[in-house]
């Protein structure tokens, strides 16, 4: 090589070293070298920013200065490497260890180590990083991870293809797949049956407006369907495009469930209202019908009138009770109260079930010997019962068994706690089983709405099993259902218990029962429900004074207050109500004997009465039989 050569080789040479040191000291890492004993042969700028020190402070004093004795063990192996595999150079693996500052403080690093051989020995370079704010960054990310998993929420966060990339704690408690189930899959397929119209609303909402809020329905990894309110919130990278989306879902299927319970309460009461409304005016049509018919009764003795009475006073009392099924299930009337047993009741359905159900029908019974009885109405008690067996049969059209089963039971508090309907204490069970066709879990909750039914037009109107509850929770009770499609429904009639004991007396034809000539107000704005009343108390030795209205009971009141022994006073009438006139009167005689009369059997309606102090209460329609057994007792009371 010429001189000339020579010289433009070693310029060439020195150019690509100031070149690689200005590149070196320009490094933001620290760049350190030593030579085979470990030793400091080289430091940059950025090792000066790093640890603190300046290059005459650190150039051959040993690299152990600057981390702790761990980089000696690193550099021997790398060293022992070199030499016995006979290898020009090695560069290791990046771990993370701790540097050591010139102030004393340690801090965390991550370093590169590489060795290489020369003739003039072996050399190791380290590029060294401080890693201060990066792990306190991975420690805020582990600490808000840690936050998220606590949260009751379901966290996810998905790419734009719908695949999961974080799942936190929440939506593993709620969907029951663990993160490492599902990270990867697309979220779709694990969380919906299909493509809903709400699903598609919520991808296309988030991508155009950048959010999307609503409800879907979801299914979890046993297959239970829930309810969830979704918050879709859209990601964006350092450059403002989307890459991915964060979802909250919020699990509201007990509150929708409440929601649907409310919303029948408020339909109930809608329709009890209506029901109240057209009871009153029936009870009306009814009561004149009902008292005629005793005075006809009393006229015309032949056989054939008797016998055509009987018949309108039994269908005139059917009609009062369909009133009062109405109004059991529109507002929960309370019918008359007496301590019963079950057992009586189930004996007389079985019977009724074996003479009329089909024949491939098993009627079975099972009950308790010593069984408490309870305090009810027989007559709305058996229509609970016999309506349940009713909707046993027909979910047995190929035949099977129906079982009707009775045992005591007691609830404490534990139990109640975990069934809102319950109190502690003793229960009656009635249970109703079959082995029918089931009913599916869509429509389990919606089968005690009213009108609703599965049943073909005009096969069911819907009312049956609203009225059982209403009938069940006016008792003091409630109604537990289970069902299996395609393996039969139980029905559980829970019932309070009682210990009063339950004498055997034969229903006796009450005895009508005559006045001694006492004065009696009746205060009645239906005129035929008044001339009947008259007439009935007229026949049965009573002097009557009526009025139409409230105002006009007072001022009749006012002027024979000495003589009326008793007052009839109807609640709902024109002018001045019931309330008012009675108020009024008890103005004029605090101890006045009154005797309220509704058509409107309602729990309110009886609280309102009872508040104003009436000696008894006649509910609309009722029997001459009934009327004069009221007055006679009331009229004994002191």
């Amino acid at each position: 090589m010429t001189p000339k050569g020579l010289h433009d080789l070693n310029k060439t040479l020195e150019q690509s070293e100031m070149k690689f040191r200005s590149v070196v000291q320009a490094a933001n890492d620290a760049i350190i070298s030593s030579d085979s004993n470990g030793n400091i042969i080289s430091w940059n700028n950025g090792a000066q920013t790093i640890f603190g020190y300046a290059e005459d402070e650190v150039l051959g004093r040993p690299v152990t200065i600057l981390m702790p004795e761990q980089y000696s063990e690193v550099h021997s192996r790398q060293f022992e490497r070199l030499r016995s595999t006979g290898e020009s150079r090695h560069k290791g693996k990046t771990h993370e260890s701790q540097g050591l500052r010139k102030d004393g403080r340690e801090f965390p690093v991550e370093i590169s180590l590489a060795t290489w051989k020369t003739e003039e020995g072996t050399f190791f370079t380290c590029i060294l990083r401080d890693i201060t704010e990066r792990k306190k960054t991975l420690e805020k990310i582990r600490e808000q991870a840690a936050l998220l998993d606590k949260a009751h929420d379901a966290i996810g966060l998905r790419n734009l293809e719908q695949n999961l990339i974080y799942w936190n704690k929440g939506a593993e408690y709620l969907y029951g797949w663990a993160a490492e189930e599902v990270i990867g899959k697309n979220a779709d397929e694990l969380l919906y049956k299909g493509k809903t119209s709400k699903l598609i609303e919520a991808k296309k909402g988030v991508i155009e407006k950048g959010e999307w809020i609503g409800d879907l329905h979801q299914v979890t990894k046993d297959g239970k369907e829930i309810i969830v309110e979704s918050r879709w919130t859209l990601i964006y990278d350092s450059e403002g495009k989307p890459k991915s989306i964060l979802v909250i879902n919020t699990d509201i299927t007990e509150k929708k469930k409440i929601e649907a319970q409310l919303l029948i309460s408020q339909r109930m009461e809608s329709i009890g209202t209506l029901a109240g409304g057209i009871a009153h005016d029936l009870n009306n049509v009814l009561t004149p019908m009902m008292l005629s018919l005793q005075i006809l009764k009393e006229k015309f003795k032949d056989e054939q009138s008797q016998k055509l009475l009987n018949i309108l006073e039994k269908n005139s009392q059917r009609g009062a009770d369909l009133i009062k099924q109405v109004l059991s299930f529109s507002r929960g009337v309370e019918g008359e109260r007496a301590p019963l047993a079950a057992k009586q009741i189930i004996t007389e359905i079985e019977k009724v079930a074996k003479e009329t159900f089909p024949r491939n029908s098993q009627i079975k019974t099972d009950i308790q010997e010593d069984l408490f009885n309870v305090s009810g109405d027989a007559t709305q008690l058996y229509q609970v019962i016999m309506n349940l067996c009713l909707n046993a049969r027909d979910a047995m059209p190929d035949g099977g068994i129906l079982r009707i089963t009775a045992s005591n039971f007691f609830i404490d508090e534990n139990y109640a706690r975990m069934n809102i309907e319950a109190k502690a204490g003793s229960y009656v069970i009635i249970s109703v089983l079959d082995t029918g066709i089931g009913i599916h879990p869509k429509i389990l909750d919606r089968i005690f709405e009213p009108f609703f039914t599965t049943k073909e037009f005009g096969k069911g109107t819907g009312l049956g099993l609203s009225t059982a509850l209403a009938i069940v929770k006016s008792h003091g009770g409630f109604i537990n259902v289970y069902s299996e499609v395609g393996k039969g429904t139980t029905f559980r009639v829970y019932l309070p218990a009682i210990k009063t004991g339950i004498q055997n007396v034969e229903e006796q034809k009450l005895e009508l029962q005559s006045g001694q000539g006492e004065l009696v107000l009746v205060a009645e704005d239906e005129d035929s429900i008044r001339e009947v009343t008259v007439s009935t108390l007229e026949k049965y030795g009573y002097y009557v004074l009526a009025a139409s209205d409230g105002a006009d009971a007072v001022a009749l009141y006012a002027q024979n207050k000495d003589k009326i022994k008793v007052i009839l006073m109807d609640m709902m009438m024109p002018v001045m109500d019931g309330h008012a006139s009675i108020r009024a009167i008890r103005k004029i005689n605090p101890g006045v004997k009154i005797i309220a009369v509704s058509g409107l059997a309602e729990k309110d309606k009886l609280a309102k009465i009872a508040d104003t102090r009436v000696r008894a209460f006649l509910s609309k329609p009722y029997t001459a039989e009934r009327l004069l057994k009221t007055i006679r007792e009331v009229i004994g009371k002191e």
